[in-house]
């Protein structure tokens, strides 16, 4: 029934303006027919006027990119001994946090490196003992040179060995205070490096794995970030803390926002363009590694005169805007600048000043006006 009564009101239109002289010229740019809509009309038709508002609008640089990880915020856990996975709950998609258990490897090399590690401190002990007690002969003229220093050499020798098994079982996860006190451990516990998301489960219970084999892969979607494609002809414009506004490639309309962390001063010769990172400052929940993204980078930001994009109308690509004279309707030519979010610059605000715009039922009312021709 609606839109039954906005055809009527339209044709209306159409025959009021049909009576109106045809002396003038037919250029819209000119034209000044009028029509006589009431307020019941216009509310019918759903007309709606405004003035010209302020609105922060930016110039852009337009680019596509991808939702990546850092370096950083990855993470892969191996056993560098090797090792049986004796036992694990944990399956792809689980949430992990930093020092938290993954597995449970068993493997004979544990038990001789921890045996190797509790003999060499007790030869440690041994060749310090026997080192201190020859440089105190040496000092008395007791002893002959040659048995102090190699005193001396059996201690640091056995020392430097010491070192390095403690350093290894450090690697492997053996907890020493434990050791020292004599509690041989014949199971290691492999634990998370980062906080995050586990996104491969490469091996299962009982499986043995080789060293530096990769058993699990953890990301850290909290470290997800922008990284972005700008031509050649466009990255003078670029700079650190910018806004950037991206949506996923394909996806709903969300949009959300970032900030540019990094220009990188190295050029891609085949694409003919510089990357580009920012650090995403919303939606983290939704957006997920991988996703392809069209963004827009805000190069400027200033208060300009605007109206919304569906007060423009437009014949032969010119834009145009429905002066509203106290219920009387002229086209009047516009100078369309920056679009943002429904919002477009208006560069001939001048002549516009303080007239009251038709800013909603444009394209239909500009429809009725054409009809006349």
């Amino acid at each position: 029934m609606r839109s039954n009564n906005l055809l009527a009101v339209f044709a209306a239109c159409a025959l009021v303006l049909g009576g109106c002289s045809s002396k003038e010229s037919g250029d819209v740019q000119s034209e000044k027919q009028r029509t006589a809509l009431n307020e019941a009309q216009k509310d019918l038709a759903d007309i709606q006027t405004g003035r010209l508002a302020s609105r922060l609008i930016s110039s852009v640089i337009s680019c596509t990119g991808e939702i990546e990880v850092p370096p950083q915020g990855m993470a892969s856990v191996a056993a560098p001994l090797g090792g049986y996975i004796g036992e694990t709950s944990i399956v792809p998609g689980t949430y992990v946090k930093r020092g938290q258990l993954l597995a449970k490897l068993s493997n004979p090399e544990y038990i001789v490196l921890q045996q190797s590690y509790l003999e060499t401190a007790g030869e440690l002990k041994f060749a310090e003992q026997n080192y201190l007690r020859q440089k105190l002969l040496e000092e008395q003229n007791a002893t002959a040179v040659k048995k102090m220093q190699e005193s001396e050499s059996a201690f640091m020798v056995t020392k430097a060995r010491l070192d390095g098994l403690k350093a290894q079982l450090h690697m492997v996860g053996i907890n020493l205070p434990d050791l020292k006190e004599g509690n041989i451990q014949s199971v290691v516990m492999l634990r998370a490096p980062i906080s995050g998301y586990v996104t491969e489960v490469n091996h299962h219970p009982g499986e043995f794995v080789e060293p530096r084999e990769a058993i699990f892969e953890i990301v850290n979607l909290s470290e997800l970030h922008l990284h972005l494609n700008v031509f050649e002809q466009d990255i003078a414009q670029v700079n650190k803390d910018q806004m950037i506004r991206f949506r996923p490639t394909g996806g709903n309309s969300d949009q959300y926002l970032g900030k540019v962390s990094l220009v990188s001063p190295k050029r891609n010769i085949e694409a003919r363009s510089f990357d580009v990172h920012g650090h995403i400052e919303t939606g983290e929940d939704k957006l997920k590694p991988g996703m392809y993204v069209e963004a827009h980078i805000l190069i400027s930001e200033d208060s300009l005169p605007s109206l919304p994009e569906s007060a423009l109308v437009y014949r032969e690509n010119t834009p145009y805007v429905i002066v509203d004279e106290n219920g009387d309707y002229k086209v009047e030519p516009v100078e369309a600048g920056i679009k943002m979010d429904g919002w477009v610059e208006i560069r001939n605000h001048r002549d516009l000043k303080e007239k009251e715009i038709v800013i909603r039922g444009a394209s239909r009312l500009f429809a009725a006006l054409k009809r006349r021709e």
